[in-house]
């Protein structure tokens, strides 16, 4: 299937050029490679992406690809247009048992197991998602948000997938993503959404795509609403997207007042997507290299000397990157650490 699957991925991407499909691909991979890593460090084991593959077929074939127990979780992607794009991500029942270690043995009843495993799944894509809405912000500059609906146990031999909406009345696209993760068996996440949609998400990743997408499938009648949900893209131009120059028009003097506003706005609505996302702080007193003998040898009353000297900063870290030193304070009780100063751009850039 795998083989099927890579000869037709980007052929039969139907909405798109062989150009805007690899442009969509190359973000697809940016984008599952970064919630690969993310994923790794929520579970703290070490995951590697072994392949990815992506399949096109008609709504009516895609149930029969899923046949078993899957976990399934409903996906919604909100574009810079306003728009939403809707999507399944499914897991093999064993292989999300295996990833997030939940055993049916631990569990008691079968409706425990149940629950636990769709609380889990749902939990840990719930962080992803503010985790990707964040990455895909600041690294790609795209503005798009991802959002997660309740995860669900089905059993898709007895009873079929069933698709809703866009992914109901057209082709869609199952995107395969092959995992390796240490003491689990392979691991394959996949998504399905409707093709369809492609045009309007490959605007939010690259808006100067946003007028040529639409003349693409001019060809298929029913994909005319697709061609038409592109159509606000020149409001997207005053978006500040990353690295991308603004727009000259939007600049003149007759326009100022007006491209202030735009401007004001978008970027408060980056800020909000971003304000709820979780980052681990971490406070360093010191670090010390030792011996597998000497860690043996450790027991009540060892000292362990670290390499900072007493009255040093201590290092403050977010996510395990360096942006801060200061002073071990005590507050009402508590161990804390008052900032003293603010790592520069740089250095807070550099590896540690």
């Amino acid at each position: 299937m795998a083989e099927n699957a890579a000869a037709t991925g980007i052929g039969a991407l139907s909405p798109l050029t062989a150009e805007q499909t690899a442009k969509l691909a190359e973000f697809g991979g940016s984008l599952f490679q970064s919630g690969v890593e993310a994923l790794g460090t929520t579970l703290d084991k070490k995951l590697e992406v072994t392949g990815s593959t992506a399949l096109a077929m008609t709504s009516a074939a895609c149930p029969g690809e899923f046949v078993g127990l899957f976990v399934q979780s409903s996906l919604e992607l909100r574009l810079a247009d306003g728009s939403a794009v809707e999507a399944l991500l499914l897991i093999g029942e064993d292989e999300a048992s295996a990833l997030f270690n939940v055993s049916p043995a631990d569990a008691g009843t079968e409706e425990e197991y149940t629950a636990k495993l769709e609380e889990v799944v749902h939990t840990t894509v719930s962080d992803l998602s503010d985790f990707l809405t964040l990455s895909v912000s600041v690294n790609q500059g795209a503005q798009i948000q991802f959002g997660v609906g309740d995860a669900h146990l089905l059993n898709l031999a007895q009873n079929p997938m069933e698709l809703t909406g866009r992914m109901a009345a057209g082709d869609v696209v199952v995107a395969r993503v092959e995992l390796v993760a240490e003491d689990t068996p392979p691991i394959t996440v996949q998504l399905v959404f409707s093709s369809d949609d492609l045009p309007a998400v490959l605007a939010s990743v690259d808006p100067s795509e946003a007028l040529a997408a639409p003349a693409a499938p001019a060809a298929t009648p029913q994909v005319a609403p697709a061609a038409a949900r592109p159509a606000p893209a020149p409001q997207m131009s005053p978006l500040p997207t990353g690295m991308q120059g603004v727009p000259e028009p939007v600049v003149r003097p007759a326009q100022f007042s007006s491209f202030g506003s735009q401007m004001e706005g978008a970027a408060m609505a980056n800020i909000d997507l971003i304000l709820d996302v979780s980052l681990r702080v971490t406070v360093e007193l010191g670090r010390k290299l030792m011996s597998v003998r000497d860690i043996l040898a450790l027991g009540p009353g060892s000292v362990v000397e670290l390499d900072k000297l007493a009255g040093e900063p201590v290092d403050v870290l977010v996510n395990d990157r360096l942006i801060a030193t200061g002073e071990v304070v005590v507050a009402d009780e508590n161990f804390a650490v008052r900032i003293t100063d603010i790592v520069n751009p740089a250095k807070r850039l550099s590896a540690r």
